[in-house]
């Protein structure tokens, strides 16, 4: 049984640290699903790549990875560059691959689509809809706010969101991006005016500062788990999501507790940071940085918190 289905361009990125350039293959659909396989979960790829450009895809093949493959003229690429402290990054657009249309959706029923579009023509709206009103899905929304301006990604207001959003189960936003779609500053805010457009979970990734759940009409404020040395934050918030869905699907019963949701996500995350490339560990590996992550919360009295409106 097919677990997972991550509609997305598989990108060739290059990323710049400290002066430090280093090519990778990215994008949603592969750090998301590299992601959930090494967690265990039966994950395919819908997606695109350039005809000379088949190389990208060897992690999924060797990881046993379905990926159902249309043929491309272009591969979607990045130049993402970061500052010292990781948190702000400058991405810049070179080039697109075409939009996946509804004849590129293999004939598949998972328990969710994952659909992880990177810029505003990935996913047209007819495609989104078509999927939302009729299986589970849940969306990142970056690449609907990625406008390109002189080669240079902007960040604007997404128009057709309110027709979009009606029937997303989970949308996931960074705190930028929800801030601009909502027209909230505050990120409670932020995360309810998102969640009046349709999504029962909403989630905000913060950086370093943690990430905020909105579900079940509760906030939830849930830690991050920092790293001694970041090697690479590229791909970050679609490992987040990753763990997120891991265990929603793991769930069994009624009652889902949110906090080990969001503070399991957070922890697949903080393990990617140690690394070029997606999230390599396993669920033992995240489950120890729970454990060391406890006793911390412990001794300085920082844990998650729970609030209702």
């Amino acid at each position: 049984m097919l677990d997972v289905c991550v509609i997305g361009h598989v990108t060739k990125d290059i990323t710049t640290i400290n002066n430090r350039g280093k090519e990778l293959p990215g994008g949603t659909a592969y750090y998301f699903s590299m992601a959930l396989k090494n967690l265990g979960l039966n994950v395919a790829v819908v997606t695109k790549i350039g005809y000379n450009d088949s190389y990208l895809l060897d992690d999924l093949n060797k990881n046993n990875i379905p990926v159902f493959l249309k043929m491309n003229p272009r591969t979607t690429m990045f130049e993402n560059s970061y500052t010292e402290n990781s948190n702000h990054r400058v991405q810049k657009l070179k080039s697109i691959a075409s939009p996946f249309a509804i004849e590129d959706i293999p004939d598949v029923s998972p328990s969710i689509f994952h659909i992880g579009p990177l810029t505003k023509g990935d996913i047209p709206l007819d495609l989104l809809i078509s999927l939302s009103t009729r299986f589970r899905t849940s969306l990142d929304v970056q690449g609907f706010l990625r406008t390109e301006v002189g080669g240079c990604v902007k960040l604007t207001d997404w128009r057709e969101k309110g027709r979009a959003l009606s029937n997303i189960e989970i949308i996931k936003a960074d705190e930028t991006e929800a801030k601009i779609l909502s027209g909230q500053e505050d990120i409670e805010k932020a995360a309810k005016t998102l969640s009046e457009f349709g999504p029962k979970e909403v989630i905000i990734t913060l950086g370093s500062k943690g990430s905020v759940i909105y579900a079940g009409k509760s906030f939830y404020r849930i830690p991050s788990y920092p790293q001694e040395r970041i090697i690479d934050p590229t791909g970050c918030g679609d490992t987040y999501m990753a763990g997120y869905i891991y265990r929603r699907l793991k769930t069994i019963g009624p009652f889902l507790d949110f906090h080990e949701i969001g503070k399991f996500s957070a922890a697949v995350a903080s393990l990617k940071l140690k690394r070029h490339g997606p999230f390599q560990g396993s669920r033992d590996d995240v489950e120890s940085l729970l454990v060391k992550g406890e006793k911390k919360e412990f001794l300085f009295g920082q844990r998650p918190v729970k609030i209702r409106p």
